[in-house]
């Protein structure tokens, strides 16, 4: 319930709004050493000298000779991996979601955080499904989960992958079910253990453990640090109760407690300060003369999470969402949204693009949210890119002709602004849209109905039957009956009116080449380096390299395509919900939802589980070109190699794709 930053900050000025992000650290990486097998990077770009690249993997990589070898730098940003790398005229910055970095040369590293994170919604911290679902995880996921996050504990410390305690068994009680203990149990056994009694997920108390006393990932914890795992029965304005010490104690209790939060039947409603649906006035830090700010609690989760730590973020602290903000700021609650969304939300739920012009670097979050900064030291929020959202995120960012920041969204509005404040206006987008119609068969399985059939594929019942001259409205289909599902959807070709940062080259294995659009007046005022580079300059590096780059048809618009999802999985032997959801990219609240699980506890083999919507939904595709592979589209489309192969599961990872072919990209 501690309310302070757990992490090594540097000590910082506040003016308004403008906030030093969290303290720069240089890296010590690995020696550099070059690679054998030349990687494939997801993105790049380059300087008068060096191309700068990263893998899938997060890990950076520099070249001195366009990319026909490459040396790794030992450096990743590997949380959700590297989804932007620019040179801004005098600093390569690459960027993931929270986490950034930057370099002088291209080979050393200085880690900070961006202020990123315009999802951020103080009434919506987690949503019930997520937090109350025992079983997400199984013992040797969480096993393979603490080893991720400490391959190597410090000599003569023990770490929260290799702990191990005996435990002690309960009875049931209107909260949880009985725990039977048992003779050295390890980390993750307990943590199994208890959200199966106690009917809280996994991960949500991995979280609370960590945003509570970073024991997840520290590699030399001190016994306090387990004694107090989970800060249950440490108020801030008392010493903690030493009744409750242990990790046992401190994860079980923690986890009975949000469900003595909810005032189940058989207990008293005592719990009722900060109601479901309603708006609540809650305190900005333990100090009273901080005040309150008003938060409209959307679930139960959210309002166990204040009464656990009963403080919300203030302005600071949401502008500068991963470092600090002033002496009234608060940021347990905070941190939780933080790091459960860093570690248990698909990749593709966050992507941060970044580009520079007339000495400003921007970098933009999915949902729009804009940082601006002169130095990649101090960073402002000014603003957020108009009717941006989670439903529609920014799908392409960089710049207009003319050297102003531009956007467009998924839904093809798009706009620019000349510095990211609170001016942003619309930018013109040729679009055209078009009816397209499909045909789909469907062979009647064991326990189909016609209105499950029309639901998987996103049409109505009344549609079913009337192609398929069903009898009876459709109440008697047989199995192994073949029946035709047509749809339409509306396809639309938008011109994109956003150019990349001119930084930016495209890539293949060991090549590299700019993009059609790889200069403008603007990029060679805002870069020293580049504009010193001479056209015999240019020549002759290209005439250096090992690998002749390939010459890149200039990028046609995306085609975006309204249709309906409509796709489901069958259980596996092994299978849970955590890593069905993890597989299929969508929350696990969502799974349940769809399903109308009312055990998500019990799945069996060979089950149907719906795992999208099947509502309308919009997707935008890069029509394929000649020499495309997914890097090349990867690097010139701004998406993270990983994403754009959870997008399109059916093609080839690397090699020519045919073309025309349609690859999806949002």
């Amino acid at each position: 319930m501690k309310y302070w930053l757990k992490l090594v900050l540097s000590t910082l000025t506040v003016t308004g709004v403008v906030l030093s992000g969290a303290v720069g650290v240089l890296s010590t990486p690995t020696p550099a050493t070059a690679v054998d097998e030349a990687p494939v990077m997801t993105v790049a770009a380059k300087n008068t000298t060096v191309t700068v690249g990263a893998d899938a993997s997060g890990t950076l990589f520099w070249s001195e000779d366009a990319g026909a070898t490459w040396t790794s730098s030992g450096f990743a940003l590997a949380d959700h991996g590297v989804t932007s790398v620019i040179w801004n005229g005098t600093t390569f910055l690459a960027t993931s979601f929270f986490g950034a970095a930057r370099s002088a040369d291209g080979k050393n590293w200085t880690r900070f955080m961006l202020p990123v994170g315009a999802a951020f919604d103080p009434g919506n911290l987690i949503s019930d499904s997520e937090f109350f679902t025992s079983g997400t995880m199984s013992v040797d996921e969480i096993q393979s989960f603490l080893n991720e996050q400490v391959p190597n504990c410090r000599d003569g410390y023990v770490c929260m992958k290799d702990y191990v305690e005996t435990t002690f068994s309960r009875d049931a009680s209107v909260l949880c079910n009985a725990y039977e203990g048992a003779d050295n149990e390890t980390s993750a056994q307990i943590l199994r253990k208890v959200s199966d009694a106690c009917g809280v997920s996994v991960e949500a108390l991995l979280v609370l453990i960590q945003k509570e006393q970073s024991l997840v990932t520290h590699t030399w914890p001190s016994d306090w640090r387990f004694q107090k795992a989970t800060g249950y029965a440490c108020p801030d304005t008392a010493p903690c109760d030493e009744r409750y010490f242990g990790f046992y104690n401190q994860v079980y209790n923690a986890a009975k407690q949000f469900k003595r939060y909810s005032n189940p039947p058989g207990t008293s409603r005592f719990f009722t300060w900060f109601p479901v649906g309603s708006t609540s006035q809650i305190r900005l830090h333990p100090n009273a003369a901080c005040g309150t700010t008003p938060v409209t609690i959307k679930n139960q989760a959210t309002a166990g999470l204040y009464y656990y730590t009963p403080y919300t973020p203030n302005q600071p602290a949401v502008v500068n969402i991963s470092a600090v903000g002033d002496s009234c700021s608060a940021y347990g609650n905070r941190n939780f949204w933080r790091i459960y969304n860093i570690w248990f939300k698909q990749p593709g739920d966050y992507r941060t693009m970044v580009t520079a012009s007339r000495g400003i670097t921007m970098a933009v979050d999915r949902e729009g949210g804009v940082a601006v900064s002169t130095n990649l030291s101090t960073w402002t929020r000014p603003s957020v890119i108009p009717t941006a959202s989670a439903a529609n995120p920014v799908v392409e960012f960089g710049r207009t002709p003319d050297g102003d920041f531009a956007a467009l969204t998924q839904a093809g509005t798009a706009f620019q602004s000349e510095d990211g404040g609170g001016s942003w206006t619309s930018l013109a987008v040729n679009r055209s849209d078009q009816p397209q119609t499909s045909v789909a068969r469907h062979t009647v399985a064991s326990g189909d109905t016609v209105w499950r059939i029309a639901n998987t594929h996103g049409v109505s019942v009344a549609s079913v039957v009337d192609e398929n001259a069903l009898p009876n409205n459709g109440s008697t289909i047989f199995v192994g009956q073949e029946l035709t599902i047509t749809k339409t959807s509306t396809l639309s070709t938008i011109t994109s009116p956003v150019l990349p940062d001119p930084s930016i080259v495209v890539l293949s294995t060991g090549t590299t080449a700019p993009p059609a659009e790889s200069s403008d007046s603007s990029a060679e005022e805002s870069s020293a380096e580049d504009s010193s580079e001479s056209e015999a300059e240019a020549s002759e590096e290209a005439e250096s390299s090992a690998t002749p780059a390939p010459n890149y048809p200039p990028l046609e618009p995306l085609v975006t395509q309204t249709t309906r999802a409509n796709v489901e999985y069958v259980v596996q032997r092994g299978d849970t919900l955590w890593s069905i959801s993890r597989a299929r990219g969508i929350s696990l609240s969502s799974l349940v939802s769809l399903n109308n699980l009312s055990n998500p506890n019990r799945i069996f083999v060979g089950q149907r589980l719906q795992v999208s919507a099947g509502s309308s939904v919009q997707q935008s595709f890069h029509r394929v070109q000649s020499g495309d592979t997914l890097p090349v589209i990867s690097a010139r489309r701004s998406v993270a190699l990983s994403e754009l192969i959870r997008l399109n599961p059916t093609l080839p990872s690397s090699g020519d794709l045919r073309d025309g072919t349609l690859v999806r990209v949002g």
